[in-house]
């Protein structure tokens, strides 16, 4: 097989797996969507998936992307949405430069996880990227789990 073909192949098979766990609106139950549309009123664009007992929904808000967490009951988990590098907060842009001045970042987001309120930044690596969790200030939150 040519490398070509190999490679096609690769994709195509990589690409029905990160879909295996998609799923329409009419299967998900009616308690996890009303409370979704009563929290995201101006959600558009909205997808959903479920893994390990939970919806996941991504959508956009006024261009924006957004992810919510609900559980089987209809009841918010957590949230997250996009955000400009001009709305990091300082804290964390001082963090940032003094302990990876050479890193390149992106991809920061603003999560809502019940009472606790942090950001998550992925740093671009030659090979790998770094994915940190932190507070308002810049401190790294080593016990809670980047959301991917």
């Amino acid at each position: 097989m040519s490398k070509i073909t190999y490679l096609i192949a690769l994709a195509l098979s990589l690409s029905f797996v990160s879909c295996e766990n998609d799923i329409t609106t009419s299967e998900v139950p009616s308690i996890v969507e009303n409370t979704f549309k009563s929290k995201f009123v101006q959600a558009k664009n909205v997808e959903w998936e479920f893994a390990n007992d939970t919806y996941e929904a991504s959508f956009d808000v006024e261009n924006v992307d957004h992810d919510a967490l609900l559980d089987s009951s209809g009841n918010l988990l957590k949230y997250k949405h996009r955000i400009d590098g001009t709305a990091v907060p300082e804290g964390i842009r001082a963090f940032l430069a003094q302990n990876h001045p050479k890193g390149k970042w992106d991809d920061a987001e603003y999560i809502v996880d019940g009472n606790s309120k942090y950001f998550q930044i992925e740093l671009e690596g030659f090979f790998t990227d770094t994915k940190l969790v932190l507070d308002n200030s810049g401190k790294e939150l080593s016990n809670i789990k980047y959301w991917n």
